[in-house]
């Protein structure tokens, strides 16, 4: 039991050393540093990784820290490379306050566990013609070789491969060639209801032929007594002869997919009576809406919708 709390303590100084490093007092006193934030962990890095270091620092007024006096971006040392440093720069009372983003990335190989490090940074300050250095120190790491050193030959090393089990997909393939025709039927309805071309059965009957000339009907009085004419002209059609107010039973009788509109045909011929043949009638566009909507209706009656 001892033994493992030695080994776990040890553990966690590795973790807290990676994470931070005291700030050296041996520095110039006109720099501060805050805060050096290193990778959490100090081992196990393989090639490819990217790592990131965290700076805070301020420094004495009028010394500056310009992105031009940090180090290159893309610089290489012993496999490790800068690949991207970013600064932030702020005023705090006399003092300039920066936090730098340094990113290196691992490119260097080892057959074994190696250790390694990021380099020491140099930071240059300018004041005018005064000059001041300061230096982020190196964060040693343990490199992981990704195999061993003795690894043998790798075809020795190969499981025989397996086929994947064949799966049963009929029943799938059953529901979805049944989804797939009712989605047929259903958007040839839809089209088929909607649409207002000649060449398809019953595309053209009269209720039909009226649908499409009201639309076209202008917006005023006579557009109005148009339209109303144009349904008048319908119903003498799919009736074979005039169809008045007292023969809508009978036509209703012989056209059963009408039935539905029985209230709403009534109601078209007592209104039609009063646009047509009184001195009084005024063009609406309700009214003229209301025909449109009823010459669909008709329409869809006269395909059987």
């Amino acid at each position: 039991m001892k033994t493992f709390i030695i080994k776990f303590l040890l553990l966690l100084g590795v973790v807290s050393y990676a994470s931070y490093i005291p700030i050296a007092s041996a520095q110039n006193p006109n720099v501060k540093f805050l805060n050096i934030q290193n990778p959490q962990f100090n081992s196990g890095v393989q090639i490819g990784d990217v790592l990131q270091r965290h700076i805070e620092l301020e420094i004495n007024q009028p010394y500056t820290l310009a992105k031009t006096d940090l180090p290159a971006k893309g610089r290489s040392a012993d496999g490790i490379e800068l690949k991207d440093i970013t600064l932030v720069a702020t005023k705090a009372g006399d003092k300039n306050r920066y936090s730098i983003n340094l990113t290196y990335q691992v490119f260097a190989a080892a057959s074994k566990p190696a250790r390694m490090q990021f380099p020491k940074e140099t930071l240059k300050f300018n004041a005018n013609a005064n000059h001041l250095a300061a230096e982020i120190p190196a964060w040693p790491f343990w490199y992981a070789a990704l195999v061993p050193e003795n690894v043998e030959n790798a075809k020795k090393l190969m499981y025989p491969q397996h086929q994947p089990e064949v799966l049963n997909i009929s029943s799938h393939q059953t529901r979805l060639g049944a989804f797939l025709a009712m989605l047929a039927l259903g958007l040839l309805g839809l089209f088929y209801i909607n649409a207002d071309g000649h060449w398809l059965p019953l595309m053209n009957g009269a209720f039909a032929q009226a649908h499409r000339r009201i639309r076209k009907a202008p917006k005023s009085l006579d557009g109005l007594k148009e339209a109303s004419i144009y349904i008048h002209q319908a119903f003498n059609k799919k009736h074979g002869t005039n169809l008045f107010a007292d023969d809508i039973g009978s036509f209703i009788h012989k056209n059963p997919n009408f039935s539905k509109l029985k209230d709403e045909i009534y109601a078209f011929f007592e209104q039609s009576n009063s646009l047509l043949f009184a001195n009084s009638a005024m063009y609406s566009e309700q009214h003229f809406g209301n025909l449109l909507k009823l010459s669909k209706r008709l329409r869809d009656c006269e395909r059987g919708a």
